[in-house]
């Protein structure tokens, strides 16, 4: 059996029945993390400690360093003993070669009644090593040897590694979290995992079900790696009505601004229903127009659910290398929802602009058809359920060719032959051609595209949408 030493840092400044009660979740949590990888662990705790026996070495570092509440962990090599030279020469054999030439330390702590101090122990084991090391370096040694002595039971500890800190997931209270397909709001989520909080995620699909699978893939790298001791319930929102019926309708005069509050209202219905305490998003200050301080307020306003901004003063190069270390970094993201609006979004609504544009889209709320929930530990199923291949790497002959980009960068540079649509005028324009002709749409990020495909084919056509570096490339 390979057994582990777990530290954890915040539980303990709690109260003793607090501490208790996220002792146990730890443990649980712990527990829950080896079962799903196929593994069964022995726990016991003792003073403040959590040993963990495993079968398996790797999986278990894998699942330790990625547990929350775990500030960090070591492999340790117990050993029962009768006399202090019995540790001495225990510690000698792990130690002999990995002092040579290296300076080295000793530290040593005890609990229980001995015949020796710590101090003792640790000078007959530095003494035991010297000949074989380049000296003694209590400040920066290269080798730091740690031993803990409990009862009649040393402990040789290993190096440390660094779990994700913070609380067991499930030790605070239910969240929601709005989630897309980039990097921001995953990162969020994952933050309010690190605070013990079970978080559920809404995302709002605008080209269904295209741009689920990004996202779905976000959902699945925070639900395979973080998750552990909670299934979190997925909602995923078909919210192509809301861009046809009243975006392209030019229902939504400060749309960047009034289409995320209808998304807020619907996150806060989903909450309100689950029980949920608050709303999660992954909004930074400043980074796009809707996220400026003067959007915000206003998109705040009326909520009865707390709205939590974990990533408020973050700089997006610290959200990217947060995206990478959590495993959910994407380098070429699909587009989010402020893609699919217009090129002069505004950046200080006033209160009475959008009051105008939410009476516009009064009494919209997606229908229970366009309201899918299921669980993360679902998410493979449901991909497999969805998985339409719409996006096409080359246009063929005797295609229609729609580009969606606005009329100056159109004029610009544009495929040969193609036809320049606004995202109001496509559906018009497409009932008047000629039947039974492939429809291929492309616009500047991938997500108006997309969208319209969708669209396209769920009432009869057979369309597509292509990446535009790949069709700038067909044309050079």
């Amino acid at each position: 059996m390979n057994t582990f030493l777990v530290r954890y840092s915040e539980i303990g400044l709690k109260g003793p029945r607090t501490r208790n009660d996220m002792e146990k979740r730890l443990v649980k949590n712990i527990k829950i993390a080896h079962g799903l990888k196929g593994y069964e662990v022995r726990i016991r705790t003792e003073r403040g400690r959590i040993f963990v026996e495993s079968e398996n070495r790797e999986t278990s570092i894998n699942c330790l360093s990625r547990i929350m509440g775990i500030k960090s962990f070591s492999e340790v090599f117990p050993l029962e003993f009768s006399g202090i030279l019995e540790i001495v020469n225990f510690v000698k054999n792990i130690y002999w070669e990995r002092v040579r030439g290296k300076k080295f330390a000793v530290s040593v702590k005890r609990a229980g009644e001995h015949d020796f101090s710590s101090m003792d122990l640790e000078i007959k084991i530095a003494d035991s090593l010297y000949s074989n090391s380049s000296g003694v370096d209590l400040k920066n040694p290269e080798v730091k040897i740690e031993v803990e002595v409990r009862g009649n039971v040393a402990y040789v500890i290993s190096e440390r590694i660094n779990g994700p800190g913070g609380l067991p997931v499930g030790s605070e209270g239910r969240m929601t979290a709005m989630v897309s397909g980039g990097m921001d709001s995953p990162v969020a989520a994952w933050y309010m995992l690190r605070r013990g909080s079970p978080v559920d995620m809404v995302f709002f699909s605008l080209a269904y079900p295209i741009d689920v699978t990004q996202f779905l893939k976000n959902a699945q790298a925070l639900y395979e790696n973080w998750y552990f001791g909670y299934d979190p319930d997925i909602f995923i929102i078909d919210a192509a009505r809301l861009v046809d019926d009243y975006l392209a309708k030019g229902k939504m005069k400060f749309a960047n601004v009034s289409f995320k509050k209808i998304m807020y209202t619907v996150t806060e219905k989903i909450a309100n229903d689950t029980k949920s305490n608050g709303i999660i998003t992954g909004e930074s200050s400043g980074q796009v127009s809707s996220q400026t301080p003067e959007n915000l307020r206003e998109l705040s306003r009326f909520m009865d659910i707390p709205i939590h901004r974990p990533l408020l003063g973050f700089d997006k190069d610290e959200i990217i290398d947060l995206a990478k270390k959590i495993g959910t970094y994407n380098p070429d993201p699909f587009g989010e929802f402020c893609a699919i609006f217009g090129e002069t979004p505004v950046t200080r609504i006033k209160r009475e602009e959008l009051d105008e544009d939410m009476q516009n889209l009064y009494g919209y709320f997606p229908s229970k058809e366009e309201i899918h929930r299921i669980k993360g530990s679902k998410i493979y199923e449901f991909l497999d359920s969805i998985n339409e291949k719409y996006e096409i790497d080359k246009i063929g002959q005797d295609a229609i060719v729609i580009d969606l980009r606005d009329p100056l960068t159109f004029k610009q540079w544009h495929y040969p032959g193609a036809i320049n649509l606004s995202l109001s005028k496509v559906y018009e324009k497409i009932s008047t051609m000629e039947d039974n002709k492939k429809i291929i749409l492309y616009c500047q990020k991938g997500l108006q595209s997309a969208h319209v495909a969708a669209r396209l084919n769920s009432i009869g056509y057979e369309a597509y949408f292509i990446n535009l570096d790949r069709i700038r490339n067909q044309t050079q």
